[in-house]
Parts: C-alpha cells; sequence; structure tokens
C-alpha cells in the first residue's frame, strides 16, 4: 500500500512538472514552437516519461488547459466586494497573471491548428461554463442573473480578455490605459451592484 501511495504520488509529480513545463513554454515561445522535444528539455524528464503519462500530445494539451482553469478559478479576493464588482476585480487578477498567455495560445490553437484544434475546441467549450455568470456567481444571495446582469457579465469579460490579449502581445506588461479601463469597468459593476440592492465594495481599483 505505501508503494502503491508512493508510485502515484511520483506519477502527479511528473506529469505536474509536464504541464508546468508546457506552460512555461507556451508562455515563452507561443503554440508553434511547444512540441514533445521543447516540454521534456524544460522538464527534464525523457520522451518515454512523457509518451507514458500522455501518449498523444493533445492530451497534454487539454489537460494543461484544464489545470490552467482550474489554477485561474483559485484565484480570490479577500476584500468585501458586491458580486459583480468580484467578478471584474478577480478576473481581472487573473488575465494578468503570465499564465494567461499559454490560454490565449491554446485558444488560438483550437481555431488555428488542424491536428489538435479540435480536441482544444471540445476542452475550452466544457471549460467555459466554469467562467459563465451562473457558475461564477451562483450561490450568491439576492443575486438574479436576468438578461441586463448577462450582458454587462459579459462586456466585462470580454473587455477584460482584450486585457489579458494586450499583455500577451506586449511581453507581459501593463498596457498604458489598462488601469483607466479597468476602473470604468469597476464602477459599471459597483453601479449594477447597487441598483441591484447588493452589497458596496470596500475595495477599489486605485488601490488592489
Amino acid at each position: 500500500m505505501q508503494n502503491h501511495n508512493l508510485n502515484d504520488a511520483r506519477s502527479t509529480a511528473t506529469r505536474a512538472r509536464l504541464i508546468d513545463s508546457t506552460v512555461d513554454a507556451l508562455v515563452e515561445l507561443g503554440f508553434a514552437k511547444t512540441s514533445g522535444v521543447e516540454v521534456c528539455r524544460r522538464s527534464g524528464l525523457s520522451r518515454g516519461a512523457l509518451n507514458h503519462h500522455f501518449p498523444d500530445f493533445a492530451d497534454l494539451l487539454v489537460e494543461t488547459l484544464q489545470t490552467l482553469y482550474a489554477r485561474l478559478l483559485d484565484v480570490k479576493l479577500q476584500a468585501t466586494l458586491g458580486p459583480l464588482e468580484r467578478v471584474v476585480l478577480e478576473s481581472y487578477e487573473r488575465v494578468s497573471q503570465p499564465s494567461f498567455k499559454a490560454v490565449i495560445e491554446l485558444w488560438l490553437a483550437s481555431r488555428n491548428d488542424p491536428e489538435f484544434g479540435g480536441r482544444l475546441a471540445s476542452a475550452i467549450e466544457l471549460g467555459s461554463t466554469l467562467f459563465s455568470p451562473q457558475a461564477l456567481l451562483a450561490g450568491v444571495s439576492g443575486v438574479r442573473i436576468d438578461a441586463e446582469c448577462e450582458a454587462l457579465y459579459h462586456t466585462i469579460c470580454e473587455a477584460l480578455i482584450g486585457i489579458g490579449l494586450g499583455r500577451a502581445i506586449g511581453g507581459g506588461d501593463a498596457m498604458d490605459h489598462e488601469r483607466s479601463v479597468l476602473a470604468v469597468l469597476q464602477k459599471m459593476a459597483r453601479d449594477y451592484d447597487v441598483q441591484s440592492g447588493q452589497r458596496l465594495s470596500v475595495t477599489t481599483a486605485s488601490n488592489l
């Protein structure tokens, strides 16, 4: 039993190294140059180890995307915030992370890569439910996800993805107008929270 647990731990650690190396390669080199050879070089593992854990390279890409989604969802703020304002600020923290560029690379590959695109597109479709307003606002007392709320939610998310894309293109640095855009999005969300009777925020974009 002890050996079995040890083997499981080693297997989990090996898979994590491969996934982390894939993320690093996507961020630094882009999808086109992220290969099995590059992942092995970065992880210090053999091609045999890669093939053992991920016989199909698409499996590694899909699990990398799923891992990134899980890590992004783990980003939480402790401040007292209204529900939609929380979405703005937590989502901003997510798209500001360097690893978000890896998500963008995989999104683009799902559309453009003939070999892996289909598998990635399926993973993206399944993962999109994790970031839906129904998922992120589920269980929040008093929140009614009506057409106005949903439209505002998607407007905010699309703008924040644009910020993440701008950072990816700009080498990870914030764009000059990023803070002003965030402030507008935060005000829109806060105003909606107030109008819908949600708790006022005590945190502002300027002091994050």
